[in-house]
């Protein structure tokens, strides 16, 4: 999720219509490319299963409590001189589902536009999250020997293209270096092709497309947000676990979790070998996203099991090289960025979240011992100053929660 405003419907109008002309099934196309418009988001982001294809997350054993402990929110916050509520933000940005975990019980759950606790919404970009703590399960299986290793290493029909040699952490922290564009308004654009060609009209594989893309800079020198870094540790992930991602995901984290709902991953194929969409487009429950948070604010515990590493969990949520150091990352903004995490303001305890394109969150603040998920079908693809106020407004949350 690149950092800057877009508009969907120059998308659509760019990107779709020449994908339908082109695909050998325009039927197919055209309904998937109809999730996208604006005025089907709020239904759509809720069913994206119905339409792409997808493996199953299954769910398995007791299902995880997470007790209730309900109170009223009236949080108020200050943004750029103004004053603001929670009610007024969640409007603003088309917010389909929103849940508040703090001290381990359900504070806030609240749904919109029909949505219900059964409904399963789309990850967009937080899926990116998920794809490396499942990286993170392969090195502590021995599976990766060392993130310093080429990907190449893992994946040799890469070679001649511009991963040739990227050391896997690298990639980890969107600093490969491969010349990929993410300008979600231009048609043109790396990411527009590539969800076309891979997921629209599925002409070419995520690997086929990862392959054909060349070098910007020299890696681990710049942080780009690319998604296809994140596709390409997805199929790292598939090729030495010899697990489909959603397998991977079953067996690791939402079986021990104790997930309530089997959960889909959008792949680019319609075949039980086909590559989930490593960058994106998990379909799970509310609640079960706040699960995976709190996997993170536990130390990577569950249930009394250790399922993750404390020590992955301290590496993937605070920066681990210069270039996405604390203010290294956009002029004039504090944060910076893990594996695959954004990290929000430095100092101890800070906060990190897996965020999506269209307003989607997983918040984990370790300070206020607090998860937060949002999710949401916003009117553009993402609007810098309004995903500002959008942290602002959740460390308003926790501040309020604690002094009551």
């Amino acid at each position: 999720m690149k950092r800057n405003a877009v508009v969907a419907a120059a998308f659509a109008a760019t990107l779709l219509r020449p994908a339908i002309l082109r695909a050998a099934n325009p039927a197919a196309v055209a309904k998937r490319a109809a999730m996208m418009a604006p005025q089907n988001r709020a239904t759509d982001f809720r069913s994206m299963d119905s339409v792409f294809p997808f493996h199953v997350i299954a769910r398995g054993g007791p299902v995880a409590a997470l007790p209730g402990s309900p109170r009223k929110l009236e949080v108020v916050y200050y943004f750029k001189g103004k004053r603001h509520t929670l009610e007024d933000l969640l409007a603003r940005t088309k917010t389909q589902g929103f849940l508040v975990v703090k001290d381990g019980q359900i504070i806030d759950e609240r749904y919109f536009n029909g949505a219900t606790a059964a409904s399963k919404f789309t990850s967009w970009s937080v899926a990116k999250s998920v794809t490396s703590t499942l990286v993170g399960l392969a090195l502590t299986d021995g599976k990766i020997k060392s993130l310093d290793d080429p990907i190449t290493k893992y994946l040799p029909e890469l070679k001649d293209s511009g991963y040739d040699g990227v050391p896997i952490k690298d990639i980890l922290e969107m600093s490969s270096g491969v010349q990929f564009t993410e300008e979600y308004n231009n048609g043109k654009s790396d990411v527009s092709v590539m969800w076309n060609k891979t997921m629209i009209e599925k002409s070419e594989t995520l690997a086929e497309y990862a392959s054909t893309l060349g070098r910007a800079e020299n890696p681990g020198t710049k942080f780009v947000y690319r998604s296809i870094d994140t596709a390409v540790l997805g199929m790292l992930v598939r090729r030495v676990t010899g697990k489909t991602l959603a397998q991977m995901l079953s067996d690791r984290i939402w079986r021990p979790l104790g997930m309530e709902q089997n959960a889909t991953w959008l792949t680019d194929r319609a075949t039980p070998q086909a590559m989930e969409a490593g960058y994106c487009c998990i379909n799970a429950t509310l609640r079960d996203y706040a699960r995976f948070g709190l996997l993170f604010l536990n130390g990577g515990k569950a249930a009394g099991k250790q399922i993750l590493p404390a020590s992955w969990i301290e590496d993937a949520t605070n920066p681990q090289s210069g270039q996405v150091g604390w203010g290294h990352l956009f002029p004039g903004d504090p944060g910076a960025y893990g594996f695959q995490w954004w990290l929000i303001y430095p100092g101890a305890s800070h906060a990190y979240s897996a965020e999506g394109v269209f307003f989607q969150f997983i918040y984990v603040c370790p300070k206020y011992n607090m998860v937060i998920v949002k999710t949401s079908a916003f009117d553009d693809f993402w609007n810098d100053q309004l995903g500002i106020e959008q942290l602002t407004d959740f460390d308003a949350i926790g501040r309020a929660l604690m002094k009551n």
